[in-house]
């Protein structure tokens, strides 16, 4: 039951860009990234990207080779508003990052610290080094996700709400995995599951139930029992 969402960098980003024709928006000199589906323009200590209408997509200082380096700030696709910023340092995220809703209302607010990046961490979507408290909201500034991440992976309490906000589901992690109990909850506040994990991380059992309380199915290693 795993509820979390991986938050892509180049979300913005429409699918077609004109390889051959650069758009009158577009600086002189900009190059088109087809791996990226952006312009790009290098400068002294800076690179600036662009969607194919000529509009900002990033404004980001870079080191000698080329990384982001320093205060980056994204813009969003359709509207001249800021969409993520942060701090890179030699092309890693460090400190407080903000991204935001179309309105301008926060999304997610993270911190990252200025540990390596975990080697495993590109095929899981994460960055690898994120430390500290992660929250992400609803449209309305409702609290929807509040968790913790320690050395770039979830640890200790998180929890997920309802927009009324009531509890979705609640429980522990250490070094990325679920430890302890978690509990799941329909929306109307009925229980609807109940895993239980020892300290490393090995599942033990899930109770599942239905709307109106009634136990319907019992899993654990060695098979379920439902009905």
């Amino acid at each position: 039951m795993n509820r979390f969402y991986v938050i892509v960098p180049l979300f913005f980003i429409s699918a077609y860009c004109n390889e051959t024709t650069l758009p009158e928006e577009i600086p002189v000199g900009a190059k088109y990234d087809k791996a990226r589906n952006v312009y790009y323009l290098d400068e002294p200590n800076r690179q600036r990207l662009y969607y194919e209408s000529g509009k900002l997509y990033s404004d980001c200082p870079v080191d000698e080779a080329k990384q982001f380096h320093g205060f980056c700030r994204t813009y969003a696709r359709s509207e001249d508003r800021t969409a993520s910023e942060g701090k890179y340092e030699h092309g890693a995220k460090v400190g407080d990052w903000v991204w935001y809703f179309p309105d301008g209302k926060i999304y997610v607010k993270q911190k990252f610290g200025t540990r390596p990046r975990r080697p495993d961490s590109i095929w899981l979507g994460e960055e690898g080094n994120e430390e500290g408290p992660y929250l992400r909201y609803y449209s309305d500034g409702s609290l929807e996700l509040q968790g913790f991440y320690k050395d770039g992976q979830k640890s200790e309490l998180w929890q997920k709400f309802f927009k009324d906000g009531e509890l979705e589901y609640s429980g522990y992690y250490a070094q990325g995995k679920k430890v302890r109990t978690w509990f799941y909850y329909f929306p109307n506040r009925a229980k609807e599951a109940v895993e239980v994990f020892d300290n490393d991380g090995k599942f033990l059992s899930r109770s599942i139930y239905s709307p109106d309380g009634k136990k319907i199915c019992e899993v654990d290693s060695k098979g379920a029992s439902c009905g």
